[in-house]
């Protein structure tokens, strides 16, 4: 069965959400160890990156348009490296992403699941 727009939105903030809470204390130098310091824990963002990249993957390409700040073809892309390519996974790409592009992808999402809340009511 499909997931609704709001579903997949839900899932974007989620997996985002956890993403940003995970390495929110983490230093560079552990974040880049993960693989072999946490293997279970690297495990664990590579899941969350490819849940929120086959979730962006599904934007209707008009709520893609509202919100030009954010690389909606990027995560879809790098879904399918998780998904595809899992054994070149470098943390040196991961690291910037989730820091620097998951904040707009947040706000986004907020902001689409505030204006789907409001037509409902």
């Amino acid at each position: 069965m499909a997931r609704s727009l709001e579903e997949r939105l839900h899932d974007i903030r989620q997996a985002a959400t956890d993403l940003r809470d995970f390495i929110a204390d983490m230093g560079t130098a552990a974040f880049h160890a993960l693989p072999h310091a946490d293997r279970m824990g690297f495990r664990a963002i590579k899941n969350a990156l490819t849940e929120l990249g086959e979730a962006a993957k599904a934007m209707p390409e008009e709520t893609r348009t509202r919100y030009p700040e954010v690389d909606w073809k990027g995560f879809a892309g790098l879904r399918d490296m998780m998904a595809h390519q899992y054994f070149v996974i470098d943390t040196r790409m991961l690291l910037p992403i989730i820091r620097d592009e998951i904040p707009a992808l947040l706000r986004a999402v907020e902001s689409e699941l505030q204006q789907l809340d409001s037509s409902e009511s």
